[in-house]
């Protein structure tokens, strides 16, 4: 076999193994502008967070320390989120949504994981497709509602 077949065969075995070229996930990403005042946290995936579950501080000190450092955004700044592990993705099939929800850090450290049930204080929701997010980077501004 010539050189240049083994290099069509590769390529078709790769496009079978990895499926087809509209559906990757690379470079799925989106950022959150904070226009507020408050420090914001970010909870996101493929279903709304339901009220009944454990509020997002819940767990132990290092997870909730996680928890800040990879979701939380300053007052008046803005943060990348994207796709974090090789195999991961935020969404990948045409009908996903993907909800992306904020928070407030004050809230969350001051409020019992009851009350937090309780109140459900979600300042904002935003849910996204799969086109939405091959469309392009884009960014997501959180405003408070006066």
């Amino acid at each position: 076999m010539k050189p240049y077949n083994y290099i069509l065969l590769i390529f078709v075995f790769a496009l079978s193994v990895n499926g087809s070229c509209e559906h990757q996930e690379e470079g799925q990403r989106f950022i959150i502008q904070n226009n507020s005042e408050q420090e914001i946290i970010i909870a996101y995936g493929s279903f709304p967070i339901p009220r009944e579950s454990n509020c997002l501080k819940s767990g132990a000190k290092f997870e909730y320390e996680a928890l800040i450092r990879d979701r939380m955004i300053k007052p008046h700044s803005s943060k990348n989120f994207e796709r974090m592990r090789l195999g991961e993705s935020l969404i990948s099939r045409p009908n996903d949504t993907l909800y992306i929800e904020v928070f407030y850090r004050a809230d969350i450290d001051t409020m019992s994981c009851e009350e937090f049930e309780q109140k459900f204080p979600l300042k904002k929701e935003w849910k996204v497709t799969l086109a939405d997010m091959q469309a392009a980077d884009w960014t997501l501004v959180y405003t408070p509602e006066e």
